[in-house]
């Protein structure tokens, strides 16, 4: 699917040349031209299907920057679309605006400096701070035999349970194997004491 306006091909074009559009146009076809551009251009427009997200993506950046440039909300409209000289310039005004808000006192690094007092204190934090440490790293240390003595306990309950299932049905087979020989055994019994049908007629 070709698309109404391409990407311009060559490196750093200008934004004019993304627009595809004179330096004469108006504010008006800008906008218009700017939701073509959108549509067409879009990450997730069936138009760029067969260029990579990494290209969709730096070329749409490319267009919304150009844009905010044809507008004048940034500068550089005169030359080719740098969208990282527009962040760090953004970036740094916006750090400028900070530290003016702050004022100078608040700017300026307080330094930090303990008196004589002062260092049992840092002496009770750097204590807390190595027990919490061993305390984290304690039960690293033991964790593994734990979890293999665990493992194993795990593994022979399993074996002994598999053999009570076992031994439950070798069981149940031996006594359904004895009931069986009683059984046959009562019927031989039974037949041999009944008497001959030649002397139950007599």
């Amino acid at each position: 699917m070709r698309a109404a306006y391409p990407f311009p091909t060559h490196a750093h074009p200008s934004p004019h040349q993304i627009f595809h559009l004179p330096r004469s146009a108006t504010q008006q076809q800008i906008k218009s031209r700017y939701y073509e551009l959108v549509r067409i251009h879009h990450p997730d427009s069936p138009f760029g299907r067969d260029i990579s997200p990494a290209v969709r993506h730096s070329r749409f950046q490319s267009i919304t920057a150009a844009y905010d440039i044809l507008r004048g909300k940034t500068t550089g409209s005169q030359g080719p679309v740098d969208m990282y000289r527009t962040e760090l310039e953004r970036r740094r005004r916006a750090r400028a605006a900070y530290t003016a808000a702050r004022g100078p006192a608040k700017a300026q690094a307080q330094e930090w400096s303990a008196s004589a007092d002062d260092q049992w204190k840092d002496r009770i934090i750097l204590f807390v701070g190595i027990l919490a440490l061993g305390a984290g790293l304690g039960p690293m240390l033991v964790w593994p035999s734990y979890t293999a003595s665990y493992q194993a306990h795990l593994s022979a309950a399993r074996n002994l349970a598999q053999a009570r299932s076992d031994a439950r049905e070798y069981g149940e087979e031996r006594r359904r194997e004895i009931r069986r020989r009683v059984q046959e055994y009562n019927d031989l019994k039974a037949a041999r004491e009944q008497p001959p049908e030649d002397e139950q007629r007599t």
